[in-house]
This record gives structure tokens, C-alpha cells and sequence, in this order.
């Protein structure tokens, strides 16, 4: 007899848990428990969850590579069925989510696998993506659920913005604009000068491709390059490289999948060569998962990180999100240490917890937290230029009015937590998850999301290319992106006036101040922790929260944290909601909510 329960889980160790989280939403408002599982390599954790909890559902991912995602599905539900964990006279259903061609590869295998897998497949529409899974739950009621999540899937937003991004994809237009300019010999070496030079914001972008060498992303690095369309590679580094780097003996038998597999020192060298021609774009390695001090060293030897900046997570990248081994208390001591010999060579850093966060179902005011202590944690390790990122659409229900009011708020405690001679770089992004997998309505969604971008008045934009719903971008991938992200640069400073009109509107000044008013008082909740706390202003607490210690209890303890995190140990035990205007509220309940504050959400949980 199968439980009415959902269990779910990412392949092959894959970190994208985000469509995990969407899927068990929608189970829950049928009433259908849910365990959500933490990304793992080995398969025993998912087949010891379904011989616990005995599911009438089972859902598994992978939005890696296509190929290995073919691979670790067979792999998965042979295991399953040759261990005698689910037979095929199970009443038990069983789907699988992946990328596109993922998908399309798969159609062509389930029929011989010996057990029945439903596929997801991947709609334009968000509402048609979620009468999928509707129809996977077995839900009767099925118009009642879907008409309460209409509200959230499309939240009303700018319209002049929709005009706009039309003109930006006509006829493609986009596709004649020229390339970047060549940056000066010192900007070459100072990212914050090349920002200066600069006309438009500085574009970057992930780039790194899988494969057993690191020979295409050099060859794809050269390509970019010469097309003068990036002004700094981020490194799309291999999940071996974040964890082995330096022990090539490490990456054998091991699958390798997420980026590019650079191993030691002289392939981050060859790398960074590839970026000598063009217009000389920087490069930037994703930020590693252990051994972070020698690293950077290790960058600086090897010209990575020239004329770059460099982004290390607060809280991030260890077991709370299943990316590294340490726990958070010893990753959080790591990442200060990181940050402050960062500081010591004068390397602009970014802190993207606010991004980590959104992908994990926090309300906005834990974002707009998170921006003040990223802030507060640069400023005493002694950051001379700070990024921040300011990721859009991001969960994808996210409205336009709430991403304005949610960033103005998140920027507010950036400077307020900033002192004397530190400088502020605003970065901004378009969420991967807010493309539709159709490139045509992709391809305008981008635009749109530049244009509101714009508002913010960014000295960087973080190019996420149109075609990654579907597939990691490749250089022609990035370069188009490239073209149409300018085009609609310009589009925006033709029009400027009239969108900027959008930012006096009421309801993003109500939003941000409500937020700063909750994370005031959040703020002060963590202060309290240090034994050195003293009541004041919110200004006067930047010394009481900028601190590994205080940190590192207040996720332990909870007070900073999100439904969405998978490990128990860090997990928030409340519920969050996307509500009108796509407003991401701490609700009483998912029904029938009651937006709630930070104080009653601390004393519901006893931390009060």
C-alpha cells in the first residue's frame, strides 16, 4: 500500500533543486505529503527514502549535460528495480525532468527501461507547465489548484516594457550591433577602470564546457573573444574542479559534468590565455569549494583574476546546499578569510548569497538581509569595491514591481553598511528559470528583462544567454545574446523617461520601505547574538553581525534561513508564498495566507 507522498531528488549529485521545490508546491495544495531529498551521488539515499516512506509518487532530475542525464536515469531506475525497492506491479509513479534534449533522448529509451517513467516535458507556458504536474499528482480537483496559482505564475507587471521588448527583437535587428570597444592597457589589468571606460555596463558571462579536456572551452574562449562581446569570462568550472583542483589523480572515474575540468595550475594558464585577443576579456573561475586562500594564489599566478573581480558566497557552497564538504559554521570562517586576502590585492568582490537565497524559496526580506550582510562582512574584511549582484525574475514568479522594490531595498542596507572610500558596483541578471524553452519567446523575455534591469542603473550585466532553458550556452549562443542584450541598452536609453516614470509608483516605495522596516528588525535579531551587542540605529550594528561566529549560529539557529534548503539541519520550518504583484511574502499558510512578520515568524519557532 503506497502513502499519498511525494519524494524527489537530483541525480548525480546535480544542484538544481529548484523544479523540486515548484513540483512539491503544487502537491502540497492537494494535500499530498512531500520529502524532498539533498543532492547526492549515491543512489542508496533515494532508495532508502522510498523503502521508509513507501510514495505513490516519485519525481528525479537532472539539467546537466543531456547524455549523462540519459545515463543516470538508467542507471537510477535499474538500481530501483534490480534491488527490488519498487517492482513493476507497484502502484507508483515515477517521473523524470530534464533539459529539452534530455527529454527528446529519453522518449526513445523509457520503453525498454523495466520500469514506467512519465517524462516532464518542457512548455512556453508556465500555466501548461503546471497542468503537467497537476495531471502527474492525480489531482480531482484540478481547475481549483490551478486557478490559485495563476496569480503567482503571471503577476502583473510594467506594460510599457512588453512594447518595448518587441521593438528590441524585431526582425532582428539586434543582430547588426557593433562589437565592444577595446578597453586601455590599464583597464585591462583594473576591472573597476574597464567599468569606468565603459559606455554600456561591462557584460560577463558563464562559459565552460564539458568534456575530458579542457581543449573546446579554450577553442570557445578564443571564439568569444574575437567576436568582442564580453568583457569577462566567468568560468563555468567543472563540480571535480571546485573540489579537486590540484589532485588530478582525483577526477579519474568520477563523472564530470556542470563545466569545464580544469586541473591544474598550467590548465587555468591556457585558459586564461585563450582570453589574449578580441578585446581581451577577463577571466574568473567559479568560486572553489575548498581551499579557497591558496586558490586565489593560485589565480594570481596564472593570470586568472587579472583585471577581474571574484565572487565567494557567505553561507554557501558546503553541506547546506550540498556542494562542498565543510560544514556552514567551517565554510563561513573559510569564505572570511577568502574575502579579506581578496581585499588584501585589491580584487573587487561580490557576494552572491541574495542569488542562493531566491533559488531556495526565501521571502524578500531574507534577500534584502542578506544584501546588508554581505555588506557588512565586505566592509570589515576590507573590500575596497563591492559587487553586487542583483539577480531578476528570480524565483521566475517574481514581478516586476516587487524585483524593483525588493533591489532599491537590498541596495539601501549595501550603502548603509558601507563606509569611507568603499565603492559600490550594482551587477544585474536575468534568472535562468524565468526563459521559456521556446528561444523566440527566449529571446524577447531577455530583452524585457534588460529593460527593467536598466532601471537600476547597473555598472554590469551578467549576460544569461536566451537558449538556457534548453541547453549550456556556446560561444554563437552568447554572442547573439550579447548583440540583443545592447540592443536593448539602447532601446532603454531611448525611452528612458518614460520607464523610469515606473519607479514612482506607489507600490514599489510601500514594498521597499516595508522591507527595510523588516530587515531592520531582523538585523538587530542576529546583532543580539554577539556578546558585544549594544542597542542603536541599524547603522551602529554592522560590527555585531559582521562576524563568522554570530553568522554561523543565526543559520544554525535558524533565524536566517529558507523552505527551500533540502538539509534538516538548515531547513526553515515556515511557509512562503508568491503573492499579488509577485511579492515573495512569510505567510501563515498556503491556502489561505496571511503575509506575517519576522517577529511572529522568530516566535512561532521559539527564538523569541
Amino acid at each position: 500500500m503506497c502513502n499519498n507522498l511525494f519524494i524527489a531528488s537530483t541525480l548525480a549529485n546535480d544542484p538544481h533543486t529548484e523544479g523540486m521545490h515548484q513540483a512539491a508546491k503544487i502537491a502540497k495544495l492537494a494535500g499530498i505529503e512531500c520529502v524532498l531529498l539533498q543532492p547526492s551521488i549515491d543512489l542508496k539515499d533515494l532508495c532508502k527514502a522510498i523503502k521508509e516512506y513507501h510514495p505513490r509518487y516519485i519525481g528525479m532530475s537532472y539539467r546537466l549535460t543531456p547524455e549523462i542525464g540519459c545515463i543516470e536515469l538508467e542507471k537510477a531506475i535499474n538500481y530501483m528495480y534490480f534491488e527490488g525497492v519498487i517492482r513493476d506491479t507497484d502502484d507508483v509513479k515515477i517521473c523524470f525532468s530534464g533539459l529539452p534534449k534530455t527529454i527528446e533522448m529519453l522518449k526513445n529509451k523509457i520503453a525498454h527501461f523495466p520500469l514506467k517513467v512519465e517524462l516532464c516535458e518542457q512548455y512556453s507556458d508556465a500555466l501548461d507547465r503546471a497542468k503537467e504536474t497537476i495531471a502527474f499528482f492525480d489531482i480531482r480537483d484540478r481547475e481549483k489548484v490551478l486557478d490559485m496559482l495563476k496569480e503567482e505564475i503571471v503577476p502583473k507587471g510594467i506594460e510599457l516594457l512588453d512594447e518595448l521588448a518587441d521593438e528590441i527583437v524585431c526582425n532582428d535587428n539586434y543582430k547588426n550591433e557593433p562589437p565592444l570597444r577595446i578597453p586601455s592597457d590599464k583597464a585591462l589589468v583594473d576591472y573597476t577602470l574597464r567599468i569606468q571606460e565603459s559606455p554600456i555596463p561591462v557584460l560577463r558571462t558563464h562559459f565552460g564546457i564539458p568534456d575530458k579536456t579542457i581543449i573546446p572551452t579554450i577553442e570557445g574562449i578564443k571564439e568569444i573573444a574575437d567576436a568582442r562581446v564580453i568583457d569577462e569570462v566567468s568560468l563555468g568550472s567543472s563540480d571535480l574542479s571546485q573540489r579537486y583542483f590540484g589532485h588530478p589523480e582525483m577526477f579519474d572515474g568520477k563523472k564530470n559534468d556542470g563545466g569545464v575540468p580544469y586541473k591544474t595550475p598550467q590548465d587555468l594558464h591556457d585558459l586564461f590565455l585563450a582570453t589574449r585577443r578580441g578585446n581581451f576579456p577577463s577571466l574568473k573561475p567559479y568560486c572553489h569549494v575548498t581551499d579557497l586562500v591558496n586558490f586565489i594564489h593560485t589565480c594570481l599566478e596564472t593570470g586568472a583574476l587579472q583585471g577581474a573581480h571574484q565572487a565567494v558566497p557567505l553561507f554557501w557552497f558546503n553541506e547546506m546546499d550540498g556542494r562542498g564538504p565543510m560544514t556552514v559554521r567551517e565554510s563561513i570562517f573559510e569564505h572570511f578569510q577568502a574575502v579579506k586576502e581578496l581585499a588584501k590585492y585589491g580584487i573587487p568582490v561580490e557576494m552572491n548569497d541574495p542569488n542562493q537565497w531566491s533559488s531556495r524559496w526565501a521571502h524578500d526580506t531574507i534577500i534584502t538581509t542578506s544584501y546588508a550582510l554581505i555588506s557588512a562582512v565586505m566592509t570589515v574584511c576590507g573590500v575596497k569595491d563591492k559587487v553586487f549582484q542583483m539577480q531578476m525574475n528570480k524565483p521566475k514568479e517574481t514581478g516586476d514591481y516587487a524585483d524593483l522594490a525588493k533591489m532599491q531595498a537590498g541596495m539601501y542596507f549595501g550603502k548603509l553598511f558601507s563606509i569611507s572610500g568603499q565603492k559600490i558596483y550594482r551587477e544585474c541578471r536575468t534568472g535562468i528559470e524565468s526563459l521559456s524553452p521556446d528561444m523566440k519567446k527566449a529571446k524577447w523575455q531577455l530583452g524585457r528583462s534588460t529593460l527593467l534591469q536598466m532601471c537600476l542603473d547597473p555598472h554590469i550585466i551578467h549576460i544569461v544567454s536566451y537558449c538556457e532553458a534548453n541547453y549550456a550556452a556556446r560561444p554563437a549562443d552568447i554572442i547573439d545574446s550579447s548583440r540583443l542584450i545592447r540592443r536593448a541598452i539602447k532601446v532603454f536609453r531611448q525611452h528612458e523617461l518614460d520607464i523610469k516614470k515606473e519607479l514612482e509608483n506607489p507600490l514599489i516605495n510601500e514594498r521597499r520601505d516595508y522591507l527595510i522596516k523588516e530587515t531592520e528588525y531582523l538585523l538587530d535579531q542576529i546583532a543580539r547574538i554577539n556578546p558585544r551587542y549594544q542597542p542603536g540605529p541599524t547603522s551602529s550594528l554592522l560590527p555585531y553581525v559582521a562576524d563568522a561566529d554570530v553568522l554561523s549560529t543565526a543559520i544554525e539557529n535558524h533565524i536566517i534561513c529558507a523552505p527551500g534548503i533540502i538539509n534538516p539541519k538548515y531547513k526553515g520550518d515556515f511557509v512562503t508564498r508568491p503573492m499579488k504583484y509577485g511579492m515573495i511574502n512569510l505567510v501563515n499558510n498556503y491556502d489561505k495566507p496571511t503575509v506575517i512578520s519576522e517577529r511572529q515568524r522568530l516566535f512561532n519557532t521559539k527564538l523569541l
